[in-house]
């Protein structure tokens, strides 16, 4: 994972916000410290990561707004909202540094946690592992498999905006509801056989990425990314092995997968 697939996404969103190339590493492994769930209290090394990711993302919106570049950063910073009275404003800096935030970190983290994924599921399937060496047009398909079979964001928070009832129960306007997008990867009403990991399976959608205006505004991204990914690793190592007894997962609230996945060829 540090050496290969977390540093792709961390790469990759750095260079589109504008991050420059030397940084964009470190501020993968901020933002990774940031996602770290402690539940005993925020330890100092957290606690470190965060100041120095809040600071530095001021900086560069400081050097954006002085000097605008071709990238989200400065998007942002240019970005106007049109308001319920027909008027318009741009955003605030806390909403410029919320936004940054929210982008480095959905395009780092749920990325490299599928790329995490892939290097487990591929090694312990080798004969599906297989049918992508031998066929690699169906690396696009396993790609969609992957991110059903094991979400690397499975869990959703939404607001209820007004009393609605669904399958049979009442949700009154204001709750709070957690979607387990996870589990519907796995929901046997809409999956042949679910627990079973198959590159070749024949499926509509999954609800990984969301739907409707909730989509994953990365999906496309992610995608490529992976697809990329596979591609390149299997056309280079067509197998591989995983100590599992070794494999270890990140501690966070909001993703889930890998943090260490030990690889021999």
């Amino acid at each position: 994972m540090e050496d290969f697939a977390a540093r792709i996404p961390s790469t990759l969103i750095g260079a589109l916000l504008g991050v420059p190339e030397p940084d964009q590493e470190q501020l993968g492994i901020w933002a990774d410290l940031m996602m770290r769930y402690e539940p005993d209290g925020v330890s100092a090394e957290k606690a470190d990561g965060i100041i120095k990711l809040q600071a530095y993302m001021a900086d560069l919106l400081e050097s954006r707004r002085r000097v605008p570049g071709d990238d989200m950063v400065s998007g942002l910073l240019a970005a106007e909202i049109v308001l319920d009275d027909g008027s318009t404003r741009r955003l605030e800096h806390d909403e410029v540094m919320a936004f940054f935030a929210l982008l480095h970190i959905a395009g780092s983290e749920t990325t490299a946690r599928l790329l995490g994924w892939a290097a487990v599921l591929l090694a312990r399937h080798p004969d599906e592992r297989a049918k992508l060496v031998a066929t690699p047009a169906l690396v696009s398909n396993a790609v969609e498999e992957l991110l059903r079979y094991e979400a690397p964001s499975p869990i959703q928070a939404r607001y209820v905006r007004r009393d609605v009832e669904w399958h049979g129960e009442q949700v009154p306007g204001g709750s709070k509801l957690a979607l387990l997008t996870g589990s519907a990867g796995r929901d046997e009403r809409t999956f042949l056989d679910p627990d079973r990991f198959d590159v070749e399976r024949v499926f509509d959608t999954h609800a990984t990425f969301g739907y409707g205006i909730h989509s994953c505004l990365g999906a496309n991204l992610a995608r490529l990314e992976a697809r990329v990914v596979l591609e390149e690793t299997l056309a280079r190592f067509p197998t591989w092995h995983v100590d599992e007894s070794a494999v270890e997962l990140v501690r966070t609230t909001t993703v889930r997968g890998p943090s260490r996945v030990p690889i021999t060829w």
